[in-house]
């Protein structure tokens, strides 16, 4: 009888999980870059049998990133960029380190750095340094190969950096860290670094952002899947109880 139990709570928080990923999901369907988490789950081994025997209840395994495709909307910001391949750009976090993110929201701070999200600097290609608006130069802008220009006093446009992507063998392995921001791990594999536009890099398109993957359909359709499943579990936990209840009147 406390199998029965354990196997339709495991049930219940198993379907929860999933209620919980498809509603975070939902939320950002309208951010900029999200990329939809998926919890995926398997049987609990009982351990009464053997290893390639029967299984227990749901246990969660992993709850994957999915970098599918996703549409493109045009902004008209001369510093926004969509990445059209699986890669992402490198910006230096707030401790300096490198991470990534596929939100190409780039702007200009009080001091002319060209920042990400959260005001987090882009390394120039050559250099590893911030990307840096001289003082007096306005009208910055990237193009689709990652070069970040700029309008001196005089009215001419130059060159003053460029920005570098990245590349991973398993980006399912990669950490999240939040705010649309990645760190590499053991498990996102080997990383290649280049330009866009370089070998093995498509060509950004400027004045345009990448929108979240998330489908609605599928989501709302996991969702009242997951409810109905959670439904049976209950049903069969109350089952459950009530079998036991009648086993303990039996033996009393």
């Amino acid at each position: 009888m406390p199998t029965i139990l354990g196997a339709a709570a495991s049930g219940m928080a198993h379907n929860q999980n999933v209620l919980d990923t498809v509603g975070h999901n939902l939320a950002n369907v309208n951010t900029a870059a999200f990329k939809r988490f998926r919890a995926l789950h398997e049987g609990l081994i009982d351990p009464a049998q053997e290893p390639e025997g029967g299984r227990l209840g749901v246990a969660e395994t992993t709850r994957d990133l999915i970098f599918g495709p996703a549409s493109v909307q045009p902004t008209g910001n001369p510093l926004h960029l969509a990445i059209e391949d699986a890669a992402f750009l490198r910006v230096q976090d707030l401790d300096g380190a490198i991470v990534y993110t596929r939100f190409g929201g780039l702007d200009a701070d009080l001091s002319g750095t060209i920042v990400a999200f959260g005001g987090r600097a882009v390394p120039d290609a050559q250099t590893g340094e911030p990307i840096v608006v001289p003082e007096g130069w306005t009208s910055p802008a990237i193009d689709q190969f990652g070069n970040v220009s700029a309008i001196d006093a005089g009215g001419e446009r130059h060159l003053i950096g460029q920005v570098t992507l990245a590349t991973f063998a398993n980006p399912q392995g990669l950490e999240v860290l939040g705010d649309g921001l990645y760190r590499d791990t053991a498990n996102s594999g080997d990383l290649t670094v280049g330009t866009p536009g370089s070998e093995g890099f498509a060509a950004l398109r400027p004045g345009a952002l990448e929108s979240s993957n998330v489908d609605m359909a599928e989501e709302f359709t996991a969702m009242l899947i997951a409810q109905r499943a959670y439904s049976a579990c209950a049903k069969t936990f109350s089952i459950g109880d009530e079998m036991l209840a009648i086993a303990t009147r039996i033996t009393q």
